[in-house]
């Protein structure tokens, strides 16, 4: 009777261990998962940043080379200013 009663209380807290160890692991795929949601989307905009700017540089490779694009890209990436353009400057930092 004493041996039943030990083989029963052993299967309950067997149960009971099995259902707590479950529900953590639950728990725990769940933050992974959330986690890597959130890492998914940070990266999925990046991808999206870079897709424009291939965008743009591919418009600037078609561009066909005249005064415009010149001085397109003469600003962009040289910092140059026509000579009757008025520049301020300011201590705010860029982006």
């Amino acid at each position: 009777m004493f041996d039943s009663v030990l083989e029963n209380i052993f299967f309950k807290m067997a149960v009971v261990v099995m259902v707590v160890f479950c529900v953590m692991t639950l728990f725990s795929t769940n933050a992974k998962a959330e986690k890597l949601r959130e890492e998914n989307e940070k990266l999925e905009a990046l991808i999206e940043d870079y897709n424009e700017q291939i965008m743009s540089i591919e418009n600037d490779l078609k561009a066909p080379i005249d005064d415009d694009y010149i001085i397109r890209i003469a600003r962009r990436r040289l910092n140059m200013r026509l000579p009757e353009e008025i520049v301020f400057v300011t201590n705010v930092p860029n982006k």
